[in-house]
């Protein structure tokens, strides 16, 4: 059967705008976005992130699926197939593409009007987070550090740190290939505003109704406070380089130690110390100058991207170290006890085999979430 032409809506990013979030609305979704005319190409986050890799020349033999090579051959078949009148790819990581890659990846588009869709955060809540998120790959530079990087290379064409931060280098590469009025740039709203309207914002460009959407989804990415990525940083410090590569620090330090365990633990949000406000407020103002200038679609308020007093500590923001200590022990703990608790596991499924018993002891992701949450609350009840 032939394809129906229609629209693709690439929603490319940026990192720390709420993507993670809105993926998991739509992967949760799928059934109702088809309902209301959008399929989602490919099906799941994981095929999406083999897209990426695929696209931006990561892939790795010697780790990834021999898939991941042949993923965006896969996806224009899935899409030329796709008879929905609207289709969207989602994944963060594609906003940093360069000409040759993005071109690529709209060529697998075949037929269909590609639309680019960009999330967007002032840059005193994204720079935070995309810090803690550096630590989660395996970094372990403090945040002043990282910020004063930052402000020296500002103007650094393609430096590394700003690669999913520079708003206008980002989309002009885009723009070259997709037309001003095909790029819609979606903000997030300011601290405090109603939890659904980013949602409301993004669902405005796809043309669908929100309140059909599953929303009770889990935070699949939930922040550090800074006391849980100063340990993290430490621990990152003390690994050797082989301990910190993707292969395996995704699945221990990112999505064990810190989406498990640190990030349970409460203490205050990491916020950029006053001496940066000028040249962020500064750096803000280009940004939305330039986003004004070029004819995109804005969704929300370009003012949104300003950073408020809100977002701004003071001379030092680094947590005393009676909490990090305090933090590190607790964590440790949990580890210990997982540890302990892994090793009984295989002594009794030693010993039903042994037996000839067919039982055996299996740790699901969602009985390890409630067993490191029974920790938590174990800890902070013999301190109080």
């Amino acid at each position: 059967m032939a394809a129906t032409t229609g629209r693709l809506f690439l929603h490319v990013g940026l990192q720390k705008t709420g993507t993670s979030y809105l993926q998991s609305i739509v992967f949760e979704s799928i059934d109702e976005l088809a309902a209301q005319g959008v399929a989602v190409v490919p099906p799941s986050k994981r095929r999406t992130f083999w897209v990426m890799l695929d696209v931006r020349g990561r892939f790795r033999p010697d780790f990834d699926p021999p898939e991941v090579a042949e993923s965006v051959d896969h996806f224009a078949q899935v899409l030329a197939e796709t008879e929905a009148p609207a289709a969207l790819l989602t994944e963060e990581s594609l906003a940093p593409a360069d000409p040759e890659q993005i071109r690529r990846l709209l060529a697998a588009c075949g037929d269909r009007e590609v639309h680019v869709v960009v999330t967007l955060r002032d840059l005193a809540r994204q720079i935070p987070s995309a810090w803690q998120e550096s630590l989660k790959a395996g970094a372990s530079a403090p945040f002043d550090t990282y910020l004063s990087k930052l402000r020296r290379h500002d103007d650094t064409p393609g430096h590394g740190l700003w690669r999913q931060k520079d708003v206008p280098r980002l989309l002009a590469a885009w723009n070259d290939h997709v037309p001003s009025e095909r790029i819609h740039v979606v903000t997030v709203p300011p601290s405090g505003s109603d939890p659904t309207l980013l949602l409301d914002r993004f669902c405005q460009v796809l043309g669908v109704d929100p309140a059909s959407l599953t929303t009770d989804v889990v935070r699949v990415n939930e922040g550090l406070k800074h006391v849980g990525a100063e340990v993290l940083r430490r621990v990152n410090a003390e690994l050797a380089p082989t301990h910190r590569k993707r292969d395996i620090y995704g699945d221990v330090g990112k999505r064990y130690l810190s989406t498990r365990i640190l990030a349970q633990q409460p203490g205050e949000r990491i916020a950029v110390p006053e001496s940066f406000r000028e040249w962020l407020q500064s750096t803000s103002r280009r940004h939305i100058d330039y986003l004004a200038a070029q004819g995109f679609e804005i969704v929300g308020d370009l003012e949104d991207l300003y950073p408020d007093d809100r977002s701004f500590a003071g001379t030092s923001t680094e947590p005393p170290a009676t909490e990090v200590a305090d933090v590190a022990a607790k964590a440790l703990a949990i580890v210990i006890g997982d540890e302990m608790d892994r090793r009984r596991e295989v002594r009794a499924n030693r010993v039903a085999r042994a037996s000839g018993s067919t039982v055996t002891a299996r740790v699901t992701a969602s009985g390890l979430r409630r067993r490191v949450a029974a920790r938590w609350a174990r800890l902070r009840g013999r301190r109080d």
